[in-house]
């Protein structure tokens, strides 16, 4: 009999078992059911050279897909208090500083900063940088209309 190294027999066994189909599908983490997005390169200076109009301005990357979708927002002033019904929120900050508002509590966020913010928690941002704030934002599932809710403040920076 031959003997297979310990995590090898778990990989062999993990696509078999049926409760972790959504995990593992041969030796990809994309199930059958979604097409994995091609590779590609996004240069996100060149995004950034002409934003669109808005505050916050938002400029979609990687959308079309349902499990994620990416996006760059700059905001030169704020961004209201909301929350997300349907997907969790990670960003990543690109540039600038200000306070973050996450599940009630207020607390000063700046460049180079991950935060993760679950599916149905309130949060909000107060721009302090004297050229704005700019962020990377990936949703999970993907960012769908209507899955910003708007929370009523409770109180302004």
């Amino acid at each position: 009999m031959m003997k297979l190294p310990l995590g090898t027999f778990l990989l062999l066994l993990l696509p078999l078992s049926g409760g972790c189909d959504s995990l593992f599908y041969g030796f990809s983490i994309i199930p059958p059911e979604e097409p994995p997005r091609p590779p590609m390169v996004v240069d996100t200076a060149e995004v950034l050279r002409n934003p669109p109009v808005g505050d916050p301005a938002v400029m979609p990357l990687l959308t079309g897909a349902p499990r994620s979708s990416v996006c760059l927002i700059t905001i030169q002033d704020r961004i209201a208090p909301h929350y997300h019904q349907h997907s969790d929120e990670t960003v990543y900050i690109l540039e600038g500083h200000g306070d973050l508002l996450l599940d009630q509590e207020w607390r000063p966020v700046s460049a180079g900063m991950l935060i993760h913010v679950p599916m149905s928690v309130p949060h909000a941002y107060v721009n302090r940088a004297a050229g704005g704030t700019v962020v990377l934002s990936t949703s999970t599932p993907a960012f769908v209309e209507g899955d910003r809710q708007m929370v009523e403040e409770a109180r302004r920076r």
